[in-house]
């Protein structure tokens, strides 16, 4: 699987989280659940999860400025745990951070994923990478945060969707038994 059929697959389960967020109280989204330094709250993942995708392919690498930098209140909000912003906020910088990363990746060429990228802020000795390798790290660390997010819904009595990327996948199969799926896939207990 190419890093865009994957990144096909985060924005869609993105779309059914970001759904059921709506949908869930705000004190539910603000509460903070987790203890650390940096995130406390689900809208503190989120911020996260859409910082670091924006920071990753847009900064390191395109060299581009971020995309927040068109969002002052991300940038006002952002950091530290117990953010200010509200869901809409979120998924409105999010979805912008989207549209510029799906475009990166269909843009991609073979060569383009074998490339060196180094790492000036990376510890010494292992500070060059393929920038394939790096799409990876960031696309995975969504679905870390996504599962995380997922779980601490379920800690408060939220249904989360079904987030698998089985559920995602388009089926294979041919004749009558390929019929469309009219529902939509089971939710997790």
């Amino acid at each position: 699987m190419n890093p865009a059929t994957l990144y096909s697959h985060l924005t869609r389960a993105r779309r059914d989280l970001l759904g059921t967020l709506r949908a869930t109280p705000d004190d539910v989204l603000r509460a903070p659940l987790l203890r650390g330094e940096r995130f406390h709250s689900i809208l503190d993942l989120l911020v996260h999860a859409a910082e670091v995708e924006d920071g990753w392919i847009h900064g390191d690498f395109q060299g581009l400025p971020m995309v927040q930098d068109h969002f002052p209140d991300i940038q006002a909000g952002a950091s530290g745990p117990g953010t200010a912003l509200g869901l809409d906020a979120i998924a409105a910088y999010w979805q912008a951070v989207e549209a510029d990363t799906r475009a990166y990746l269909h843009a991609l060429t073979a060569a383009d994923l074998e490339r060196t990228v180094t790492l000036d802020d990376w510890p010494e000795g292992h500070r060059q990478f393929t920038l394939s390798g790096l799409i990876w790290h960031v696309l995975l660390h969504e679905v870390r945060h996504t599962a995380q997010i997922a779980a601490l819904l379920r800690t408060q009595g939220v249904r989360s969707p079904q987030l698998d990327l089985l559920f995602y996948l388009p089926a294979l199969e041919t004749g009558p038994s390929a019929a469309p799926v009219v529902n939509p896939p089971p939710e997790d207990p």
